[in-house]
């Protein structure tokens, strides 16, 4: 008898795991940025890094910077109840905007279903290395304190955790 109640327990609680819908936020989100075969597109992607978590929200605002240090929007996309959320940049459109020239600012915010909110910014540049190979180079702006860059050879990708800032008033 008691070996069957802690059975029923202890399904009740790896039951929302097992299903895909765990009541709590296990591992932290990460943020995927990926240049595409052809050198065409960056794919800019948020999600879980070890596990699905159904997010109450998850907002992902691009912008370009002009070469007057004057940031553009260029796309966004806010989802409710997402696992994740990607956007498709261009690394051309016209002589304006080319990621060899100006930089990409990526913001991503997340908010999971107990109202603590994760956020990144982002800014990524296109440059060629010493034998014409497209290059990432990755700056974090809310860090004033450090001048760290991340660099990346595709086909790598660009991933880092999203931090926990806080929790939603």
């Amino acid at each position: 008898m008691f070996a069957t109640i802690m059975v029923l327990v202890a399904l009740v609680l790896i039951t929302p795991s097992l299903l895909g819908h765990p009541s709590e936020l296990a591992s932290l989100p990460i943020l995927i940025v990926a240049m595409t075969h052809d050198q065409t597109s960056l794919l800019i992607d948020v999600t879980s890094w070890s596990q699905p978590y159904l997010y109450d929200n998850i907002a992902l605002d691009v912008g370009y910077e002009t070469l007057a240090n004057v940031t553009v929007p260029y796309a966004n996309q806010t989802l409710s109840d997402a696992y994740s959320d990607s956007l498709y940049v261009p690394t051309r459109v016209n002589n304006t905007y080319d990621l060899y020239r100006n930089s990409l600012d990526v913001h991503t915010k997340l908010v999971d279903r107990q109202g603590n909110y994760f956020e990144i910014n982002v800014t990524v540049r296109l440059s060629l290395d010493a034998s014409s190979k497209p290059v990432m180079v990755f700056h974090f702006p809310d860090d004033k304190n450090s001048t760290a860059t991340v660099t990346i050879t595709p086909p790598d990708d660009f991933r880092w955790p999203v931090p926990r800032k806080g929790v939603m008033p």
